[in-house]
């Protein structure tokens, strides 16, 4: 068999339900897809149904496409997911409203996270509107003058402690976590969508929301799961 390259591996987990499906990278048809209930009633990490739902499932579906699964995309719907909101204030003094400008705000906003929630992890960082010099804006307008710029937003964590849960069951299946997507997130930003959550996910991945700033990977010393460094407006 050959290493994944061709396709999208993806598992949906809340206290209800797990779903894995795999999709073609360059298209929306699906290779595979199971689903199994979870007992709701039992308020914890249903940590060994996840591990029988894998030992179930990805053999298989390596077998059927010949391919290992060598990365996922988590998509988690659970009460562990922590929504934090900042507002943060820069002087502009007249100037030119720039991408510098606003990245050394918005890695202040990240930084004060970090700082303020040790224990967590960052995987959403979303603009919710701009505040410049009284008037409000959706999204940054282009080649403004201004005094004061406010940037509100909103953040999504997890805890490392759940993240890691989640590694160690997917190493014994020499799989690792690609991506963090929370479930609350991707069905607020489809309200009116009939599409499966799975479908939303990729269009999250791919910039749906032009006001997410994007999140690149880099390997932590000493923790387990990734930092996230920030790659603004790109």
């Amino acid at each position: 068999m050959s290493n994944e390259n061709n396709f999208e591996a993806f598992l949906y987990y809340s206290d209800k339900k797990l779903s894995i499906s795999v999709h073609q990278s360059d298209r929306d048809s699906k290779s595979y897809e199971r689903s199994a209930l979870l007992d709701e009633n039992l308020n914890n990490f249903h940590l060994d149904k996840l591990n029988e739902f894998l030992n179930s499932n990805i053999f298989t579906i390596e077998k059927s496409l010949k391919k290992f699964i060598k990365n996922i995309t988590l998509i988690i719907d659970h009460k562990e997911l922590l929504k934090i909101t900042l507002s943060l204030k820069k002087k502009i003094y007249g100037n030119l409203l720039s991408n510098d400008s606003l990245s050394s705000l918005l890695k202040d906003a990240r930084n004060q996270i970090q700082e303020n929630y040790n224990d967590k992890i960052i995987i959403h960082m979303i603009v919710d509107k701009y505040l410049i010099d009284g008037k409000y804006f959706s999204n940054i307008p282009e080649k403004i003058k201004c005094e004061n710029v406010c940037v509100d937003l909103y953040f999504i964590c997890l805890s490392e402690d759940f993240i890691k849960k989640f590694e160690q069951t997917f190493s014994k299946y020499q799989i690792k976590i690609k991506q963090i997507i929370s479930a609350y997130y991707i069905k607020d930003c489809f309200k009116d969508d009939e599409i499966d959550i799975f479908s939303m996910c990729k269009k999250i991945i791919q910039g749906h929301n032009k006001n997410e700033i994007l999140l690149v990977p880099k390997k932590m010393k000493n923790k387990g799961f990734f930092e996230k460094f920030f790659n603004f407006f790109s």
